[in-house]
């Protein structure tokens, strides 16, 4: 068999995982994303390419697309360097040590089903709020609006599980505007610095997820905050997903958001 019947069929087998990957997260209610729908958009179209390719290659692709194709290899090289490094940069971004004696802790919204508490976003304000009785003198802003099939912002329902945990309300400080990890940290840093005590200077931790902590260190550093990471585990099945995700969100970020 030649290398390039190898190579087709290689296409169709990962056509296919790619096709499997988004209907299996779908059906774990991993919502409607790039991170899930573009597994399944690639996979079609290496399906394709895998059942149809000595075709498109002898009817579409001939001489005169010679230039065309070269400007597309240019083009997936680039997009490849440029995932890598980034995925690479989000790997090493996790976790901070958290130096002793920090007053103000910012909790990042993940989504709600309804008015309950998605999976991810419990992980967040549950981490949140052990650290948060392990420290008293230590605040909280509990940020996110409403999105979306959510009955409430998202600032609202994180506040209520805190105070079910026996936080004091006075120690929470609720942001149910921000519809963007950028306008998470934007509006936070308005809300704190309504307190003539606060110094955007001093460490101030941000707890999220683990694969969205790179990013929400870079925006935070954009706002002029000093933030320190305390990152939430997330599931094996949908890691593939969330960081090609996360790929795309950070160039956004580096282009638009600061």
């Amino acid at each position: 068999m030649s290398k390039r019947a190898w190579r087709y069929r290689l296409c169709i087998l990962i056509g296919i995982l790619g096709i499997l990957d988004t209907i299996f997260v779908l059906g774990m209610q991993g919502g409607i994303n790039v991170g899930t729908v573009l597994p399944g958009l690639a996979g079609s179209i290496l399906l394709l390419w895998g059942l149809g390719g000595e075709w498109i290659r002898r009817e579409i692709l001939k001489e005169r697309f010679l230039l065309l194709r070269r400007l597309i290899m240019v083009g997936l090289v680039l997009l490849l360097s440029s995932f890598l490094v980034i995925e690479g940069l989000i790997l090493a971004n996790t976790e901070d040590p958290i130096p002793e004696g920090v007053e103000t802790m910012i909790i990042l919204g993940a989504g709600l089903n309804g008015d309950q508490l998605s999976w991810t976003l419990y992980e967040r304000v549950h981490k949140g709020a052990e650290i948060l009785k392990d420290n008293p003198q230590m605040k909280v802003v509990v940020t996110g609006g409403q999105g979306p099939g959510e009955w409430l912002p998202e600032g609202v329902a994180m506040a209520r599980y805190l105070i079910e945990q026996g936080i004091p309300e006075e120690r929470i400080i609720v942001e149910d505007k921000a519809i963007s990890t950028m306008e998470n940290f934007l509006y936070s840093r308005e809300l704190l610095l309504q307190d003539s005590t606060f110094d955007p200077a001093k460490p101030l931790l941000v707890i999220t997820s683990d694969f969205h902590m790179f990013r929400s260190k870079f925006l935070a550093k954009g706002n002029e905050l000093n933030p320190i990471g305390v990152p939430c585990y997330t599931p094996w099945y949908i890691r593939p997903n969330v960081y090609l995700r996360e790929y795309f969100a950070v160039v956004k970020s580096v282009l638009f958001d600061v």
